[in-house]
This record gives structure tokens, sequence and C-alpha cells, in this order.
């Protein structure tokens, strides 16, 4: 639903980009997809391979009017991101956009 928000209402020119994780597109028309299209901004979308919305190959035909946006497919993973390796894997691919000097990431403290 957040990203659903974030996709048709996150607009301000003070946003860099968008990091959607779990995007079942459900509320997003092809008209907020395509303002995306001509706006350039980055859109990284983390798509479970189990999700229960929308899964990697729907997700890559959907996004695919955005020439910016990167479909990120993270095998095993479902809608929550339950599991630790799935929850690194999330937080290596936010940290791999927004500070990728910070990586890899460590695995305990």
């Amino acid at each position: 639903f957040g990203t659903d928000l974030a996709l048709k209402y996150g607009r301000d020119l003070r946003i860099k980009g968008l990091i959607l994780l779990s995007p079942p597109l459900r509320f997003s028309e092809t008209e907020d997809l395509l303002f995306w299209k001509e706006d350039k901004r980055p859109i990284v979308a983390l798509v479970p391979e189990l999700d229960d919305y929308l899964q990697p190959d729907a997700a890559r035909q959907r996004f695919s009017v955005i020439p910016s946006a990167s479909v990120i497919a993270v095998e095993g993973a479902k809608h929550l991101w339950v599991g630790e390796p799935y929850v690194h894997r999330a937080l290596t691919e936010i940290t791999r956009v927004v500070n990728p000097s910070k990586l890899p990431l460590p695995l305990e403290y």
C-alpha cells in the first residue's frame, strides 16, 4: 500500500528517487507510472519471488513503461520479508542505492 502511495503522490521534487519494497501496484494506474517515465528519477523495486500480490515477472512487465526503473527479484523471499537472509538482502539493496560506500553490511556486531 505504501509503495502505491509513493508512486501516486511522491512527486515532491525534494525526493531523489524511490525504493519500493514489495510493490503490489494494486492502486497505481498506468498514468501514475507514466509520470515517473517522464520524471527520470531512479526507481528501484525489490520484488520477492513468492510475493502474494506482484511477482517479479509481472513487476518487470508493469514497470517496463519506466526506463529508469530497476526491478530486483529476490529469490525465496515473501511479501513481508520474513527471515534474516531476506531482511539482509533488502537492507543491502537499499544501502547500495543510498550509501554504497557502507557495503558490505556486517552480518554481526
